[in-house]
């Protein structure tokens, strides 16, 4: 039964590959996911769209990571055309700040007072 990502064969395989994000639980998971839409329903005909690109966290229990005050709207790409062939080169600034979020960037945990390297993936 899968109740949320963490239960899933894909989530267990990231545990045992990458202890070192692991053994931190202050690392966070995130998914994505973008679906277009055309605006204009009369118009069927017209080839116009918007992308909305929506990052969740999943450290959140199961009943908070699908809902609506924790889902971040990371860009909306509109375009006169169809974009399934050239949604990367939208997507780019959000893949390079996920990279350095990867390697990590220095934070400010206010419940232990302290700095530490905050990671994060894309699950």
């Amino acid at each position: 039964m899968l109740r949320h990502p963490s239960d899933g064969e894909a989530w267990k395989h990231f545990d045992r590959k990458h202890q070192s994000f692991v053994s931190d639980h202050r690392n966070i998971r995130l998914g994505q996911c973008s679906n277009g839409f055309n605006p204009y329903i009369q118009a069927s005909s017209s080839p116009y769209s918007y992308w909305p690109v929506i990052v969740t966290s999943y450290n959140l229990p199961p009943k908070m990571c699908m809902k609506n005050p924790f889902m971040f709207l990371m860009c909306l790409i509109s375009s006169p055309s169809n974009l399934k062939a050239s949604i990367d080169v939208y997507l780019e600034p959000l893949i390079d700040d996920l990279k350095k979020l990867w390697n990590g960037i220095w934070t400010y945990d206010v419940s232990k007072k302290q700095n530490f390297l905050m990671r994060a993936a894309l699950m």
